[in-house]
């Protein structure tokens, strides 16, 4: 897949200021994740402390917390949900994340480097497993 970035809005829960930039769609990412500055300008609140493992392997413990999302999609519509963010130490963490994909109910279309709305939520397997 190919990197690619999309418009974001950052507010906290309120719905006071909102910060607005390009982020990288990180699928491999677990959380969002925005510099701990911006987000404490923004009045975000932590709520506790968690372990995150870079794609080089190592560990950085950042606050964690939720904030609300505006993401922009290609057609001029956009999509707004509550989803975790983690405070970045570095500004190199301005990234959107799988759970604030799945929050706000989009999906990657890797063909065209782009993010799509879907209308349904997936669950796992509703069935009984037998064994054999």
């Amino acid at each position: 897949m190919g990197i690619f970035y999309a418009k974001v809005s950052v507010a906290n829960l309120a719905g006071g200021d909102a910060h607005e930039t390009e982020a990288l769609v990180d699928t491999g990412a677990t959380d969002s994740a925005f510099p701990a500055a911006l987000l404490e300008a923004l009045h975000i609140r932590a709520e506790e402390s968690v372990t995150y493992v870079t794609a080089d392997g190592s560990e950085i413990e950042c606050e964690y917390g939720y904030a609300r999302f505006t993401i922009a999609l290609d057609d001029d519509q956009s999509v707004s949900g509550v989803a975790p963010v983690a405070f970045w130490p570095d500004e190199s963490g301005q990234c959107i994340g799988a759970t604030t994909l799945q929050s706000l109910k989009l999906a990657v279309d890797t063909p065209d480097e782009r993010l799509v709305q879907v209308r349904m939520g997936r669950r796992g397997w509703a069935g009984r497993l037998e064994r054999g």
